[in-house]
C-alpha cells in the first residue's frame, strides 16, 4: 500500500513539473504583454480567446465596406510614464492582401495596463471565395516579455462567405431553396432581440431565438413571432425584385 501511495505521489510530482514548463516565470521587475480579446465562451477555462472570426456577409449592414477589429492588449508587471512599443509579428503563414489590411501602432500608452490594437480590413472580392487569415504573435523586445502562454498568439479570420446554415433544411418549406440574398435579409430582420420569446421547453427568458439560433421546429403555433418575421421577409421579396447574385436573367427570388 505504501509503495502504491509513493507511486501516486511520484506521478503527481512529475505532472506538476510538466505543468511548470508551460508557466511563464514571473519577475516583478519585468513587464509582460499578451492578447486579451474576451473569450465569447463564458464556460471556457481560458479567459481570453486565441482566435477571432468576422464575416462581412453576416454583418447586419450588408453594404459595409470596411471593418475595424479592436484587440485589447494587456500588460502585467509595472506600467511606465512613457509610451512603450511591443513586438507584434505577422507570421509568414498568414494569408492576406497587404493593400486591404492596416494595423495601428503596436504601443502601450504611458501609465496604462490595457491598450488596443486596431486592425482595419477592406472588403474585397477575393473574400467571397478565400479567407483572410492573420497569424499574430507577440515576441520579446527591450520593453516587454511575452506573458500568458495561451495568449501569446492570436489568429484572426475574415471572409465574405455566406454558407447555408444548418437550420435551413428544417425550415426549407418556409424559406425555399437556399439563397444568400434571402439569408442576408433574414439576418437584418430577425436579429437577436427582435423576438422576446422565452425558450419553449425550459421557459428560459428571452431573447433566445434569432437568425443564428432558430427554433428547433417550424410550427407556427409554437413560434408565432418567428413566423410574423417570416411574413415580413416574404413581403420584402414581393415589394423588391431580388435575383440570385444580382443576375436578372435568373428566376426572381420569392418565398414559398
Amino acid at each position: 500500500m505504501k509503495k502504491f501511495v509513493l507511486f501516486l505521489c511520484t506521478l503527481f510530482l512529475l505532472s506538476a513539473c510538466k505543468e511548470n514548463e508551460n508557466i511563464v516565470q514571473y519577475d516583478q521587475g519585468n513587464s509582460y504583454v499578451y492578447f486579451a480579446y474576451p473569450n465569447p465562451n463564458r464556460r471556457a477555462i481560458e479567459r481570453y480567446a486565441d482566435s477571432i472570426y468576422y464575416g462581412f456577409a453576416l454583418d447586419p449592414d450588408i453594404q459595409v465596406k470596411e471593418k475595424t477589429i479592436a484587440i485589447p492588449i494587456r500588460i502585467s508587471g509595472s506600467a511606465k510614464g512613457a509610451d512603450r512599443s511591443y513586438n507584434l509579428v505577422i507570421e509568414d503563414s498568414s494569408r492576406f492582401d497587404v493593400n486591404a489590411v492596416k494595423f495601428s501602432k503596436a504601443v502601450i500608452s504611458a501609465d496604462r495596463y490595457l491598450d488596443t490594437l486596431y486592425i482595419s480590413l477592406q472588403r474585397t472580392a477575393k473574400m467571397l471565395s478565400e479567407q483572410t487569415v492573420l497569424y499574430l504573435s507577440l515576441k520579446g523586445n527591450d520593453e516587454f516579455i511575452p506573458g500568458n502562454l495561451h495568449n501569446q498568439k492570436l489568429t484572426v479570420i475574415v471572409d465574405d462567405i455566406l454558407n447555408e446554415p444548418k437550420w435551413w433544411s428544417t425550415w426549407k418549406n418556409y424559406f425555399g431553396p437556399y439563397h444568400k440574398e434571402v439569408f442576408q435579409r433574414w439576418i437584418q430582420i430577425y436579429y437577436l432581440g427582435a423576438d422576446p420569446s422565452s425558450e419553449l421547453i425550459t421557459n428560459a427568458p428571452g431573447p433566445i431565438y434569432y437568425w443564428n439560433n432558430m427554433p428547433a421546429s417550424p410550427v407556427p403555433s409554437w413560434y408565432p413571432i418567428t413566423f410574423n418575421y417570416i411574413e415580413v421577409l416574404k413581403q420584402y421579396l414581393l415589394d423588391n425584385e431580388v435575383y440570385p447574385d444580382g443576375d436578372s436573367t435568373k428566376e426572381r427570388i420569392l418565398l414559398p
